[in-house]
């Protein structure tokens, strides 16, 4: 009787010990000290940057302006996720916009940064830097955040960057422009001349093409160019230059009934740096979609995705970009429509760029 009343105390005995040994460690936890994993963060921040395009996506999130910043969830700067380490320059140039000490006035702040990026309960410090390789064998540097301390977690990330094509039409190499029968009759009744510009969303978006090289103009700008505009000049007349009257946009959805184009309104009176810039004859000068100026040696046109998220375009549109010559007489034989398209006769496509992104944080 004895044995068995023992066996039974020892028996409760050592439940009742297991029991209390296995809740001491969860007593002490908050007793307990514990180091942040500083390298975790940067290497997870790292991943947002490279691999996520960020939140919105369309229209992409380095298209909000300061008064809808808030409305951005995520800043990354891949061109898809379907492409990860390949960066986007729009979401390069806008992720680093004003970001040095002694600007006033910022686009992001720090806390922006620590929101949209970094995920962090704990506000974090933390420095961004990207060094880019250009073709000439120089480095551009990008920085944001603070100098870096004595010890930090680190990542370092070997990315591409992907820039937007070109459309560089040289009037010395393609006189497919070039009215070849000026004095046919329905030249001699019109004082204008047009020159069109033609981007089919169709095309531009086939998904077979990688998004690493395909062309967006919802995501990148449209930059026009044209170049030896002297080519296109109607030698004929005293005056050895032409007025570029203004530039128009014009839409199209082919899978409509009766399919036609028709002007989108805009602000073309209006010279706006944020949505598009336009220089003529290769000086400095902005001028307004209605500039009314002489042309004599080039056009440059740069249509950014600000503009083209206004015109509310779909995979099935297609957008005609107009530049329209009127003198009496005219003064310029130019004529023709452009493809903006993959051919490479008709744009340049720029290969993608080497950099190296690090990623501190402490």
């Amino acid at each position: 009787m004895l044995s068995l009343d023992f066996l039974a105390g020892f028996t409760i005995f050592m439940l009742a010990l297991i029991m209390v040994v296995s809740m001491v460690p969860g007593l002490l936890a908050g007793l307990q000290s514990s180091g942040i994993d500083y390298d975790a963060v940067a290497y997870r921040t790292g991943v947002i940057l490279v691999e996520d395009p960020g939140w919105p996506v369309y229209p992409s999130w380095e298209l909000y302006g300061k008064a809808q910043k808030d409305e951005i969830q995520r800043m990354g700067l891949a061109v898809s996720k379907d492409t990860p380490n390949v960066l986007l320059s729009t979401k390069v140039e806008r992720f680093f916009e004003n970001t040095s000490k002694e600007d006033q006035d910022p686009f992001f702040t720090p806390e922006d940064y620590r929101s949209k990026v970094i995920f962090g309960d704990i506000p974090y410090s933390y420095n961004f830097s990207l060094n880019i390789s250009h073709s000439d064998g120089t480095y551009g540097l990008k920085q944001a955040g603070d100098p870096l301390p004595p010890g930090y977690g680190y990542i370092r990330r070997v990315v591409k960057i992907k820039e937007p094509s070109v459309a560089e039409i040289d009037g010395s190499s393609r006189p497919e422009y070039i009215i070849s029968n000026p004095s046919a009759p329905e030249w001699q009744t019109s004082t204008a001349r047009n020159f069109t510009v033609r981007l089919n969303f169709s095309q531009l978006l086939d998904p077979s093409v990688s998004p690493a090289y395909r062309i967006d103009p919802r995501t990148e700008p449209v930059n026009v160019t044209i170049t030896n505009f002297e080519a296109y000049l109607n030698i004929t007349e005293p005056s050895m230059d032409a007025t570029l009257h203004n530039v128009t946009f014009l839409k199209m959805d082919p899978t409509r009934p009766n399919p036609r184009f028709t002007r989108i309104p805009f602000s073309y009176d209006t010279i706006d740096p944020n949505l598009y810039t336009l220089h003529v004859n290769g000086t400095s000068d902005l001028h307004s979609l209605q500039p009314d100026v002489p042309v004599k040696s080039s056009i440059s046109l740069v249509l950014k995705p600000a503009a083209t998220s206004l015109f509310t375009l779909d995979q099935n549109s297609i957008l005609d970009i107009r530049f329209n010559f009127d003198h009496d007489p005219p003064q310029t034989n130019i004529t023709g429509t452009h493809l903006y398209d993959y051919n490479p006769v008709n744009i340049t496509h720029p290969p993608l760029k080497t950099a190296v992104l690090e990623v501190a944080i402490w």
